[in-house]
């Protein structure tokens, strides 16, 4: 399926850029196409890992050769999957999401192209010129947005080496119009670093909850709205604000995307039924629902009609600046620096909005131990995102 409609595209784009980096140097169709054919696949599978051009021609070549691909991101090694994937896996993603617990997500090409197309079609991205990828296509809200829509549907990716404001703007100048997908921490950053945002056809937000103070810094500053998509990696989009005005109410997620069901079950958890939920984990935990075309989130979700309406995350998961942590692999990294034995992991709401969660450590410690010598020492082994803001001690 995938072979024939990349055909599809070389054929009708070949000489048309799928790849701009951000000096203006681009990379066609048909230069992609014959790079991704050169890669051999090493064993059963494809790992991809690294920067936008690696991603896009690591993928390419997995789905043209019939291999499944695994996902990895820069700072991660890859997560052996506990079970041989299913029959008919094209795409494996290692992900932490509500649950809290880093494992393996499964997919077809038809679950991804669903969630793809989905996209395709409701956000009219076939009118809205370059997709900019300034987050990580790692993760499943870039990925979707810039990298499978090249793939997918022949919309030019233009690569962002780096999020900040500068090379952003040095990234989207050279065209007359861009989409740009970003979470809210990064929006509040390009908002207040005096990005200029004249080109920008559609700006999205996933990943955390948009505050309607951003949205209105936006609108009242830049006279750019800002849409609030909602989904998850497991099931792809949800939801997504079309409207143009501010929205009334903080915790509006928008209206469910075409081909997408959403009821919430007895303890309010939403559970979605579309073609894009994936087939399972590699190591489920009990009492979970991910496959057969179901996925029961974390989220307590309220409905009006078919628009939806973000309670809380009831599960383990951490959410820093829109990236999933779990709280076991950053509490073992810091017993196994410290040589404690115990202590305990969670995330707390942040009084910076677009930050989400803080991390806060409980330790079985005196307080008056757990000075800047022993901080220093304790996250010696962490990346820079799962460093603690809070750590509580004994009295």
């Amino acid at each position: 399926m995938f072979g024939d409609r990349w055909e599809r595209i070389v054929a009708e784009r070949g000489a048309q850029a799928a790849l701009y980096l951000a000096d203006g140097r681009a990379t066609t169709f048909r230069q992609l196409d014959d790079e991704a054919r050169a890669v051999q696949p090493a064993g059963d599978h494809v790992m991809v890992q690294g920067d936008v051009p690696q991603i896009l021609r690591l993928l390419l070549a997995g789905f043209l050769h019939g291999v499944p691909v695994q996902l990895v991101e820069k700072d991660r090694s890859r997560r052996i999957p506990a079970c041989p994937p299913p029959a008919g896996t094209a795409l494996i993603k290692q992900a932490v999401g509500g649950s809290g617990v880093r494992r393996c997500q499964f997919f077809t090409f038809d679950q991804i192209a669903a969630d793809v197309d989905r996209l395709h079609a409701a956000l009219d991205l076939e009118a809205r010129g370059t997709g900019v990828a300034a987050i990580s296509c790692a993760h499943s809200f870039g990925l979707t947005m810039t990298v499978l829509q090249t793939l997918f549907n022949g919309v030019p990716t233009c690569f962002a080496p780096q999020p900040f404001a500068q090379p952003l703007m040095d990234a989207m100048k050279h065209y007359k119009r861009v989409f740009l997908p970003g979470v809210p921490a990064l929006w509040k950053a390009w908002l207040r670093g005096g990005v200029n945002f004249d080109n920008i056809s559609l700006a999205i937000s996933a990943g955390a909850p948009l505050t309607l103070d951003l949205e209105r810094m936006a609108l009242e500053q830049h006279g750019l709205k800002i849409h609030n998509l909602y989904g998850a990696s497991e099931c792809g989009a949800v939801s997504w604000d079309e409207t143009l005005d501010l929205r009334e109410d903080g915790s509006d997620l928008g209206t469910l995307l075409p081909g997408v069901q959403a009821e919430a079950d007895a303890k309010g958890r939403l559970v979605v039924t579309s073609s894009s939920v994936g087939l399972g984990y590699d190591e489920p935990l009990a009492q979970e629902s991910f496959g057969a075309g179901v996925f029961t989130t974390s989220d307590q979700i309220e409905r009006n009609g078919d628009r939806l309406f973000f309670q809380r995350c009831i599960g383990a998961g951490i959410n820093v600046a829109g990236r999933k942590l779990s709280p076991a692999e950053i509490a073992e990294k810091i017993m196994r620096a410290s040589k404690l034995d115990r202590l305990n992991i969670y995330g707390a709401q942040s009084r910076d909005p677009e930050r989400c969660q803080d991390i806060v450590v409980e330790l079985d410690l005196p307080q008056a131990e757990i000075d800047a010598a022993f901080k220093i020492t304790a996250c010696s082994l962490l990346a820079p995102w799962e460093v603690p803001r809070k750590w509580i001690g004994r009295p």
